[in-house]
């Protein structure tokens, strides 16, 4: 079976073959986009890893040799073909100051992020990224508490130096957060909710449809809290819900992907934004 991706739209077409597996098939997938950001990664990740461990084959012919070259050089085949079922060490792409694609669970995330800190602060100096620590570990958590994503949750991060932005993405393939939400709320006698009111439900402030101490509802609120004190902006698609955060508030659009399966959440950073660096002066301590 042939797959034409030539924009976001057409990601439908890997998600209805997620929902309905053809057992033993072959599939290329065909890429003619110009230009990929992280979750376009994840998402194209996540699908081939889906394929090798359920259903069959999964060939990938990328038009743009700009777009192959990236893809290579962020290990994206090799990711796929050799680590879908477990981690490997992680080894920084500075040429595209890139951290790697990663399968990332709770035992592994501390060292994903303290990987990914260090290495972004090479191109950060004097900047706190302490808020990737936070966004990371949320993000992270809450696919653990929440998604029961079949494939685990993957992750990549990516430096932009001309826009002086880092963008990280989180991905499963679980339950989507309107389904989780629903659930929850019919398990305690309340009335389910619509799609884009389901997610909006879950980002308010210790709303949670679990009990664990270590966020106490607040997985979703305090990302979006500190990506609007440093003037980020971050989206979020999940089941038939878009939504994009900015400092002007959240904005709930239909989901351009049909057939979605999961949640994907992308941040994007503007580094100058950040809080510099405390320092110690040791002369005068």
């Amino acid at each position: 079976m042939d797959i034409v991706i030539k924009g976001q739209g057409d990601y439908h077409k890997l998600f209805h073959i997620i929902l309905n597996p053809i057992p033993d098939e072959h599939i290329t997938i065909h890429l003619f986009q110009p230009f990929l950001r992280p979750m376009d990664i994840l998402i194209l990740t996540e699908f081939i890893i889906y394929q090798l461990r359920t259903a069959g084959r999964v060939n990938l012919i990328v038009e743009s040799q700009p777009v192959k070259n990236y893809l290579q050089a962020i290990g994206l085949l090799e990711f796929c073909s050799e680590n879908h079922f477990s981690p490997s060490e992680i080894l920084e792409i500075e040429s595209y100051t890139a951290m790697p694609i990663r399968r990332v669970n709770r035992e592994t995330m501390n060292y994903y992020i303290l990987k990914t800190q260090s290495f972004f602060q090479t191109f950060c100096p004097g900047k706190d990224l302490g808020v990737l620590q936070i966004a990371l570990s949320e993000l992270i958590n809450n696919v653990y508490d929440h998604s029961k994503s079949p494939i685990d949750c993957y992750v990549f991060c990516q430096y932009y130096r001309q826009k002086r932005t880092i963008v990280i993405a989180v991905a499963d393939l679980g339950y989507g957060i309107p389904l989780t939400v629903n659930r929850f709320l019919k398990s305690q006698g309340l009335h389910i909710l619509s799609q884009f009111a389901a997610v909006e439900w879950a980002l308010k402030l210790h709303q949670t449809t679990r009990s664990e101490p270590h966020n106490a509802g607040r997985g979703l609120d305090i990302i979006s809290s500190f990506v609007h004190a440093i003037d980020g902006s971050w989206k979020l698609f999940s089941d038939e819900v878009k939504m994009e955060s900015s400092q002007v508030g959240n904005q709930f659009l239909p989901n351009p992907i049909q057939n979605f399966t999961g949640t994907v959440i992308e941040i994007s950073i503007k580094v100058d934004n950040l809080n510099d660096l405390e320092t110690v002066d040791f002369l005068n301590w």
